[in-house]
């Protein structure tokens, strides 16, 4: 049975388990955008080169000038749809990385059946290549690659010479056999490393405590948002009080407990993604194009949501109108929500059972 099970997964899920995987898609689709930009580029270009060389090239290239055309335009159709419809529609990419495939198995088998009196290569080649150029799962691959096998094979045993066709078929079902056998190999090795990748980019952005961002994925995205934003961008900058004295009297895990706590709840209300623990007990959130006047009340419901589990923290907010001369001031912009931070934490220090000289 685990032996089965182990099987399974590697077909289905290139040997990582179902749900890291499934928290892999937005990467292997991010991944395949890309590289489907690039192929599409380098395959029109290609079969643009090969249609003006036929243009004026011996008759059996000649014969070749439609397919290669015709290839060339339907490239062109593929660039278009990855920088016009993938942008809105990004779940469609890997729709568009089937099709690309398939229009390189059917340029292949298009290419070789025009010269019934030669044995196939290109059918060969591309049967070897297609699956290895994008992220994908093993079993969808596999089947695609038996498929086009069996359609070649068909066509082949219908209008080729015998002795020809025996031979094509017989490279097609080996080959065939070996792209089947390499693509779940390589497969398998290309979604562990982009797994892997995936990880140690967690672990360079991530505060392990608490989860959310760290200071250096902080330092390094604090100029970007003045380009994310196209209004307003909202800045709420957060002190844990009284974190020194849950350590003394509670113990760290107390203390611990305490922080994620309020990662957690600062996450909720803005995102993981602009959420921030810039220092043992400060967080810095952001909300792009927020409604600042909306900020108090939920400023208001994190502040009760954490008394009620016996913390206190102090909360400054600041917000900036991104203008078309200056942009926006961003370091200004969490400076300012920082001062008033400091203004609810000295108001929170001045009420004698909250000295600081109790600290």
């Amino acid at each position: 049975m685990e032996t089965i099970h182990k099987l399974q997964q590697l077909l289905l899920y290139a040997g990582v388990e179902k749900e890291e995987y499934d928290e892999l898609r937005p990467s292997i689709h991010k991944e395949n955008t890309a590289l489907l930009s690039v192929f599409s580029r380098i395959a029109a270009v290609i079969f643009f080169l090969l249609f003006l060389a036929s243009l004026n090239s011996s008759e059996i290239v000649t014969a070749n000038t439609t397919t290669y055309l015709l290839s060339s335009i339907f490239m062109i159709l593929i660039i278009i749809c990855v920088h016009f419809v993938l942008p809105k529609y990004p779940a469609l990419v890997m729709a568009l990385v089937h099709v690309f495939q398939s229009m390189l198995y059917l340029f292949g088998i298009s290419i070789s059946m025009l010269h019934a009196d030669m044995p196939a290569v290109s059918a060969i080649a591309f049967l070897l290549v297609s699956p290895l150029l994008f992220y994908d799962r093993p079993i969808r691959l596999s089947v695609m690659i038996a498929t086009v096998v069996a359609v070649f094979c068909v066509l082949v045993a219908r209008f080729k010479e015998p002795l020809i066709a025996q031979d094509d078929i017989w490279n097609a079902i080996t080959f065939g056999v070996v792209a089947i056998t390499a693509t779940v190999f390589i497969m398998s090795v290309k979604i562990r490393a982009l797994s892997q990748a995936k990880q140690i980019e967690y672990l360079s952005q991530t505060d392990l405590l608490t989860g959310a961002k760290n200071r250096n994925h902080y330092e390094n995205r604090l100029q970007g948002y003045s380009g994310l934003c196209a209004s307003t961008l909202i800045c709420v900058y957060a002190d844990v009080n009284g974190l020194h004295e849950m350590n003394n009297s509670a113990g760290h895990p107390a203390g611990d407990k305490m922080l994620r706590e309020v990662a957690e709840v600062m996450q909720q209300c803005f995102g993981s993604e602009h959420t921030y623990r810039i220092g043992g007990d400060e967080f810095v959130a952001f909300r792009v194009d927020g409604n600042p006047e909306a900020l108090s009340s939920e400023i208001e419901q994190m502040r009760r949501e954490l008394s009620q589990k016996g913390y206190n923290v102090s909360f400054g907010s600041a917000s900036r109108e991104k203008t078309d001369q200056d942009g926006l001031d961003i370091h200004g912009l969490v400076r300012e929500a920082e001062q008033d931070m400091f203004v609810a934490k000295r108001e929170f220090y001045s009420q004698s059972e909250n000295d600081r000289r109790s600290r």
